[in-house]
């Protein structure tokens, strides 16, 4: 196996998979770097080249939750995870996913995409991962499952309590979802043109998601262009210096 073409041929690939997963792009510079000297080191242990690249997911994956543990992040409880399994139990086996255009202006998908990347970060641990690695990777439900280690029926609870922590956010604070809303993109652009006031007042004290605190039903409307907005999101590549840095160590 010739590692730099390995390297070359899948590394956005996996950096997208790890920008989804740590929703921050320094984070996901870095997680990706990890995961390609993890594969450097283990690449003996690859059986089957044509699962390549499940295998170097896999390796992302377990690095991000090293990561993510090592910072304290709290996850489910096995409880909370039984909880789950009696909700997904009880959802349709397909949950509708309804897309309904939403026009997004180039000059403002960067910071759209930045603010829901950030909104994801407030969900639990368990949720982020399952909506990150569905909904704005597009991998297959089965798939996700049996990368988190879950069962069927759990990881439709999360995904559950992820879309709607997320559409009860939206409903009533992105003006992309409805013009009436508060917050618009074109407003943050001019602010950050005119720094006429303090950034720290247009940040939320939002420590963490959750629609039932605030009595959220679920809306059809708002999940589908929440579903688009994500499922939308461009495909992004790491900066051609971390490009230059990372291909030298294995030339």
């Amino acid at each position: 196996m010739d590692f730099d073409t390995v390297f070359t041929e899948h590394y956005v690939y996996i950096y997208n998979f790890a920008l989804k997963l740590s929703c921050h792009p320094q984070d996901a510079e870095d997680l990706t770097q990890q995961t390609f000297m993890a594969a450097f080191e283990k690449q003996g242990q690859l059986k089957d080249e044509t699962a390549l690249r499940k295998w170097l997911s896999t390796i992302c994956y377990r690095q991000f939750l090293m990561t993510v543990r090592k910072r304290g992040a709290a996850e489910e409880l096995p409880s909370e995870i039984e909880e789950l399994e009696r909700m997904g139990a009880e959802l349709p086996e397909a949950l509708p996913q309804p897309e309904e255009e939403v026009i997004v202006a180039d000059e403002i998908k960067a910071l759209q995409n930045g603010c829901f990347m950030a909104m994801v970060r407030k969900l639990s641990l368990k949720q982020r991962i399952a909506f990150s690695l569905v909904d704005m990777f597009g991998m297959p439900t089965d798939c996700a499952a049996e990368l988190l280690e879950l069962s069927p029926n759990a990881l439709k609870g999360l995904l559950f309590r992820a879309r709607m922590n997320l559409d009860a956010f939206f409903a009533d604070h992105c003006n992309l979802l409805d013009t009436k809303n508060p917050c618009s993109c074109a407003a943050w652009i001019a602010f950050r043109a005119s720094h006429e006031e303090n950034q720290v007042q247009m940040k939320t004290a939002l420590t963490r998601l959750d629609y039932r605190e605030k009595g959220y039903r679920f809306d059809a409307a708002v999940r589908a262009k929440v579903n688009y907005l994500y499922s939308h999101m461009p495909e992004a590549k790491p900066s051609d210096t971390w490009f230059s840095k990372v291909i030298g160590i294995f030339a």
